[in-house]
């Protein structure tokens, strides 16, 4: 909307300013999800993925008629600034304790969601995934995917990723060759609407206790899983991931991925995420200048097959036993790290998640997010999603209306424009203002050639009012 009066107002209060800003980057807290049926101790935010305008929520504590713990997962569509819950998912054949929500992926128009202590033929807590696919704004349950050896304890689904027709699914307590626990990861492949297990992946070095398939993430024909109490160089339970490709035939180890640092019980490889020829790893326990467990997370990337460590990422506050990287993800060259134990001015525990950027070759932390209404034990920052400008923040412990850890998501602008630099020239000055008043005045005002109401919901509410403009001033130092 324009207006006339707002736009006097601009005038009269530039007199004031004498000084440009500085440019500062500033995300944007857009949205709150909560379940249109939350509970006490259902857990929403558990999981957490985003992909385009879409998100999907786990609660896996969710009961509802397939049983308690049943668990459920919620997805939410945007339009324009505005999310709305488009449907809730649950198993067909749902049942007490499956924990349906444990792990959740979204590619375009398919979801899969890990049902990791599903009891079925394989075994007690055996686990499946169920995918669910999207036509015309309705979801349906298009398959049910169980391990073909499956046994007890397997907890396949313990960890989800799906790209295009292929779906990765961790069995982290899988017990094998390799040994007790040692774990394995599923790829399945869809032809014609049919799902088929495609391959059985298992570290090469594989060992019992390893829970390899803790997490996993696929791009394309790049598959990570993470093995986070691997042993190696002597050092127990410093971690690891794995890496394997697909030739057009065959799924191959292409490399394992460790800490140049590494050091016992650092849980290198509890959070996993790959984006084309980058990989993010989380070691959620890593124990470094910040504090004991204050935790980190590394970028590795590929460049003809061979990975290289490119950075070691931890926060510009890191503190004791944060447990900065339980959860990964990378879009592009931004990558977003949940610190879910973090201690700030909203409680005790009550969570972030950071931000950073790369810009030729070097990451650098850009932001720090937290949530505006942040409270003791929220839990903020145990899952995180990115996709584009848009990064989504699970909140699982967050007390609101449907009851006690009731659980909760918030949706972030990562756009990180300066705030009041409408013309783009990476400073605030009167050009600025006078580029504002002329887009509120109408278009017979030559700053308004080129405005559209993005350029001026600095508050991204989908409307442009006085709150916009207290924004704007707030970039001018007086």
């Amino acid at each position: 909307m324009r207006s006339t009066s707002l736009m006097t107002g601009v005038f009269l209060i530039l007199a004031g300013f004498v000084q440009p800003a500085l440019a500062q980057c500033s995300p944007q807290e857009l949205a709150k999800l909560l379940a249109s049926d939350a509970e006490a101790s259902d857990c929403f935010g558990n999981s957490v993925f985003v992909s385009g305008d879409t998100a999907v929520i786990g609660a896996y504590y969710d009961d509802h008629a397939g049983g308690t713990d049943a668990g459920s997962a919620y997805v939410f569509v945007r339009l324009g600034c505005v999310w709305t819950q488009q449907a809730k998912l649950t198993a067909s054949d749902a049942a007490s304790g499956d924990s349906f929500g444990y792990s959740v992926a979204i590619s375009g128009d398919t979801a899969v969601i890990g049902a990791a202590f599903d009891t079925h033929a394989g075994g007690d807590h055996a686990g499946s995934a169920y995918v669910f696919v999207r036509s015309g704004g309705v979801w349906t349950e298009q398959a049910k995917l169980t391990a073909s050896d499956a046994a007890e304890y397997d907890a396949f689904g313990y960890s989800v990723g799906v790209s295009g027709d292929t779906a990765v699914i961790g069995a982290a307590f899988d017990t094998h060759a390799g040994g007790d626990y040692a774990g394995s990861a599923y790829v399945f492949v869809r032809s014609g609407g049919v799902w088929t297990e495609q391959a059985k992946l298992t570290a090469s070095d594989a060992a019992g206790g390893e829970y390899f398939g803790s997490s996993v993430s696929i791009s394309g024909d790049t598959a990570v899983i993470g093995a986070p109490y691997d042993t190696h160089a002597g050092e127990d339970y410093a971690g690891s991931a794995y890496v394997f490709v697909y030739s057009g035939s065959a799924w191959t180890e292409q490399a394992k991925l460790t800490a140049s640092d590494a050091a016992e019980y650092d849980s290198f490889g509890y959070s996993v995420a790959v984006s084309g020829d980058t990989a993010v790893i989380g070691a959620v326990y890593d124990t470094h200048a910040g504090g004991d467990y204050a935790g980190s997370a590394y970028v590795f990337v590929r460049s003809g097959g061979v990975w290289t460590q490119q950075a070691k990422l931890t926060a510009s506050d890191a503190a004791l036993a944060d447990r900065f990287g339980i959860s990964v993800s990378i879009s592009g060259d931004t990558a977003v790290v949940g610190a879910h134990y973090d201690d700030h001015a909203g409680g005790s525990d009550a969570g972030s998640a950071y931000v950073f950027v790369r810009s030729g070759g070097i990451w650098t932390q850009q932001a720090k997010l937290t949530a505006s209404d942040a409270a003791a034990e929220d839990g903020f920052g145990i899952s995180v999603a990115a996709t584009g400008d848009t990064a989504v923040i699970g909140a699982y412990q967050d007390d609101n209306a449907g009851g006690t850890d009731a659980g909760s998501a918030y949706v972030f602008d990562l756009g990180c424009s300066v705030v009041g630099d409408l013309d783009y020239d990476r400073d605030v000055d009167f050009d600025d203002f006078a580029f504002f008043a002329g887009c509120l005045n109408g278009p017979d005002v030559p700053y308004s050639v080129g405005c559209s109401a993005a350029d001026l919901d600095e508050v991204a509410d989908c409307d442009v009012d006085l709150a916009d403009f207290a924004r704007f001033q707030e970039a001018f130092p007086g």
